[in-house]
């Protein structure tokens, strides 16, 4: 089968590869659909994740490994013991790999596990003609939802779980920093969470249309500091979701939210933040952070059902696995602003 390999620092390389064999209690999937996550792009231009020197502490794998996580399919193949699909079945699923046997796992958390690893990161990933996953990670594909459209509910799950993990917002005042996708997910949770007022911050107006079309306001901080729009309106965040990962947003992010409000760290940080703990201490403000999801999905599928959420418009590109390097991951060196989402349409 036809996969992109990861090899190195830009050395993503289009392979015939031996189709995975199902274990029990596993599926094969025919891959439709795949999306380039964050975390994909960073693996592109350096090693982050994927591991290199040692084999992972999991699975025991190393590169050259497939990337890619988000992803939606049709069952191919049962693995002994499976119940609860049948092959043709469209699904998703949950990317995490994990142990299953300590305490985080035990209790549900998996996504915390003390040996914690993803697909595309860990193992082989989505960006194939066919991967397998463990069936106690699938997800079922509402009737109409279409499979393009299934991809989104990986990254969306993630700003749904980081905001069951802030609590209450009903009511509140939310900033969000990063109009990325995974910022637009936490816009999207907020606001369907009951927040009151939601305000997504980015540099460029590229998602302000979109963003003021689903209720929200938008601020762009290429024309005026963050701290002088939030000085403006009179009252500082309850909420504020960090989704860049540098040193300014984080900044941005503890001067704008008020005495005993809550900051969720959702950016990647690629080197070590300095955080202001006097500043964090003396107004009891509280932070916060988030890996990836459990359940989640299957509340993102909900509201892609139900219309809460066009994740048809948050795709702003599609690719071929063909086209992957040059028109998926240097476009998005080119234009990292400009996309939401890429597709990768591998089966359909």
């Amino acid at each position: 089968m036809k996969a992109a390999v990861w090899h190195g620092y830009k050395d993503v390389r289009i392979e015939e590869v031996e189709q995975p064999e199902v274990k029990p209690g596993c599926v094969k999937i025919k891959v439709d659909y795949a999306g380039i996550c964050g975390t994909d792009r960073h693996e592109y231009v350096g090693p982050n994740f994927i591991p290199t020197q040692k084999p992972h502490r999991l699975t025991g794998r190393m590169a050259p490994l497939t990337i890619g996580h988000e992803f939606s399919g049709v069952i191919a193949e049962l693995g002994e013991g499976v119940t609860g699909y049948k092959v043709g079945d469209r699904v998703t699923a949950n990317g995490t790999l994990c142990c299953g046997k300590c305490p985080a796992c035990k209790s549900g958390h998996y996504n915390i596990c003390e040996k914690l690893g993803f697909v595309g990161v860990g193992d082989d990933g989505t960006f194939a003609e066919y991967v397998t996953f463990q069936a106690e990670r699938l997800f079922h594909i509402p009737e109409n939802v279409t499979q393009r459209q299934a991809l989104l509910a990986e990254p969306l799950a993630c700003g749904i779980h980081a905001t069951r993990l802030v609590g209450d917002v009903a009511g509140k005042y939310v900033v969000v920093i990063g109009p990325g996708i995974i910022g637009l997910a936490c816009f999207f949770a907020a606001k369907l969470a009951g927040a009151e007022k939601v305000l997504v911050a980015g540099i460029g107006n590229e998602r302000e249309e979109l963003v003021r079309r689903c209720g929200g306001e938008y601020l762009d901080t290429g024309k005026k500091p963050l701290e002088e729009y939030i000085s403006e309106s009179g009252r500082m965040a309850d909420v504020v979701y960090e989704c860049v990962g540098i040193q300014p947003t984080l900044n941005n992010a503890l001067h704008i939210v008020c005495p005993a409000g809550k900051i969720m760290i959702m950016g990647v940080f690629e080197k070590p933040p300095v955080l202001d703990m006097n500043l964090l201490q003396e107004g009891e403000r509280m932070l916060l952070t988030s890996q990836a999801h459990t359940d989640e999905i299957g509340a993102a599928l909900d509201y892609i059902s139900q219309g809460k959420i066009n994740a048809e418009e948050l795709i702003t590109r599609e690719v071929t696995l063909d086209t992957l390097v040059e028109d998926g991951f240097e476009e998005l060196l080119r234009n990292p602003s400009k996309h939401i989402k890429i597709a990768i349409r591998i089966g359909m």
